[in-house]
């Protein structure tokens, strides 16, 4: 991006959150969700580092996120995950959201982990060994995504129901309204998460239910909390959107607080490349964004209001840049606020890479696991495909273009 007008802005908060990346690793809260959830910010800030050429920095980045996660992952202290063959699952301490008592949200946090041990290995595949810390990640993964029935240590596909198609969060699903889900998205990180982990691997299998739990939480997203095909929703609801999906209802409003900003970014965050099929329908995502300036004036009609005023900006301008980059590059203030697991590089790169490329677009489709395609209004599309393997690869899109991956590489087309 050196030829971007803006590139000088984007080398100035690069600057300032490699400075304080220690800091914003963890932010908020001791638990794991927090750190799983800093660790993945600060590995996201490190893509950016690392695509801008600053290999020194990177390994800085990386560097530091390992110190951290093996803190954790060797057990040692008062932060730490342990297998609990009485209740059958990874406890994890501090407790959080009732991760232990209740078994609450163990996808949720634990794909923060999954994802940033994947992106660990990526750079060094020893540490990710499964007699060093990759075993313990495994274990993380059988966790969540566990394909073998009647085991005795995991049940299967713990948090996923094939019936309905997603997931649940609740460990016991107790509620009069039955069990529930939240943060659509952070479930698909998840199987973000497990898909990468696999690919880095070479365990297919893993990855092929990986690809099966994230493509089928996908449909269900877009059916059950967005409703893109307006066959949901009863007449009577008047929301754009559902944040809260239960067995028995459907809810507008987060388990902390009523702000409307944050009840729809509780189901887009976090941002990173594989929320893509947020895009899936443009015209909902500018109606989506569009209801959130009357939802916010009635709420503060009531008295209510939020510190600061405008949280989780950063989220609402990259959401939008993914159908719209300029109206989405337009909404993001550098100073304003950002959502505790993106940084501000990593925000204003996704911005500026959408400007340059155009909308994500989703008729082309690939015969390999990453890959994306962008389309101008131009019509000049742009083509990218990772391989996390250890051969070459030669991917064919459905549009009929091809691009050579060498292992370990991206690979960028344009025409």
């Amino acid at each position: 991006m050196a030829d971007n007008p803006r590139s000088a802005e984007l080398r100035d908060v690069m600057k300032a959150d490699v400075r304080n990346a220690r800091r914003m690793m963890l932010e908020e809260g001791k638990g794991p969700y927090w750190q799983g959830k800093g660790l993945q910010r600060i590995l996201k800030l490190m893509d950016v580092v690392e695509q801008q050429g600053d290999l020194e920095t990177r390994d800085k980045l990386l560097s530091l996120v390992k110190g951290r996660a093996e803190q954790w992952l060797a057990g040692e202290g008062n932060t730490y995950f342990h297998y609990d063959k009485a209740q059958g699952t990874v406890a994890s301490y501090p407790e959080e959201f009732f991760t232990v008592e209740q078994l609450n949200d163990h996808h949720f946090t634990y794909g923060y982990w999954i994802r940033a041990a994947a992106e660990i290995a990526l750079r060094d595949p020893s540490w990710a060994a499964s007699d060093k810390w990759g075993g313990m990640i495994n274990l993380l993964v059988a966790d969540i995504a566990n394909p073998n029935r009647g085991g005795a240590d995991f049940p299967f596909l713990r948090n996923f129901d094939p019936y309905e198609g997603h997931s649940w969060a609740s460990g016991i699903g107790m509620g009069e309204m039955g069990n529930n889900q939240e943060s659509s998205s952070e479930a698909i990180n998840a199987w973000a998460g497990v898909i990468l982990w696999a690919e880095v691997h070479g365990d297919k299998a893993l990855r092929d239910l990986g690809v099966y739990l994230y493509t089928t939480e996908v449909q269900a997203i877009n059916h059950y909390w967005f409703d893109i095909q307006a066959k949901v929703f009863p007449p009577e609801y008047q929301n754009i959107e559902v944040s809260q999906v239960f067995g028995g209802m459907m809810a507008h409003n987060t388990w902390w607080i009523d702000d409307p900003r944050q009840i729809k970014g509780i189901n887009i965050l976090p941002l990173t490349t594989a929320s893509t099929y947020l895009a899936t329908d443009p015209g909902f995502v500018k109606r989506n964004v569009v209801s959130l300036k009357p939802e916010i004036a009635l709420w503060e009609s009531r008295g209510k209001k939020v510190n600061p005023p405008d949280i989780w900006q950063d989220i609402f301008a990259q959401y939008l840049g993914l159908v719209d980059p300029a109206a989405g590059l337009a909404a993001w203030n550098r100073w304003g606020s950002f959502e505790l697991g993106d940084t501000r590089s990593h925000a204003l790169h996704w911005l500026l890479s959408l400007q340059e490329m155009g909308p994500v677009d989703l008729t082309v489709t690939a015969n390999t696991t990453f890959y994306s395609v962008f389309k101008r209004e131009d019509g000049r599309k742009t083509y990218l495909a990772f391989n996390a393997g250890q051969q070459a690869l030669e991917v064919h899109f459905s549009d009929g273009t091809t691009l050579a991956v060498a292992p370990g590489r991206m690979a960028r087309a344009s025409h």
